[in-house]
């Protein structure tokens, strides 16, 4: 068996807070590993700290981007036992996104969406969550709509595990 980790944050930033009044959750950003230490995390999101326009697929960890400029972040980190298979299809999947990372852009009207409870799932665009659930659609591992997953959503994962839940500093020094 192998495990991948699904990592819950709220960071702080203007946009994270207007998503967090709209929600009442207290993480709204997701991103996907596949080792315990977290050096690098997928997921959809800004490229650069000042604009929300430049965005799509990144590779995030808490030592840089917004988790460095907002190191009292908080998270929740779930752990999710996969068979080798899975594993290896969600590595392939995320692999797909690497090679095309300039394809792909940040799913704005999908986020509206959700929150109309609306699908808007152009090729090309994902938000966050979605594009976890998406990974994890593609291993079986979860059967609800990407387009209208939101992060909290991930606690609903049979067998996972909770194996950290703090400031991201704290994590960090683990």
């Amino acid at each position: 068996m192998r495990s991948v980790y699904i990592v819950l944050s709220q960071t702080g930033t203007m946009v994270s807070r207007i998503i967090r009044q709209y929600t009442r959750d207290p993480y709204n950003h997701a991103s996907i590993a596949f080792d315990p230490s977290l050096e690098v995390m997928y997921s959809f999101g800004r490229k650069h700290r000042y604009n929300v326009l430049i965005n799509g697929f990144i590779e995030e960890n808490f030592n840089r981007g917004l988790f460095a400029v907002f190191p009292n972040a908080s998270c929740c980190i779930l752990e999710i036992s996969v068979t080798e298979e899975q594993f290896k299809t969600m590595l392939e999947s995320v692999d797909f996104f690497l090679r095309r990372k300039e394809v792909y852009r940040y799913n704005m009207v999908g986020l509206l969406g959700y929150m109309l409870g609306i699908r808007f799932a152009p090729r090309d665009r994902f938000f966050c969550s979605q594009f976890v659930s998406y990974i994890l659609r593609k291993a079986t591992l979860w059967n609800g709509v990407p387009e209208l997953t939101k992060p909290m959503d991930f606690l609903r994962i049979p067998h996972r595990v909770v194996v950290f839940e703090g400031n991201i500093r704290e994590y960090r020094l683990a």
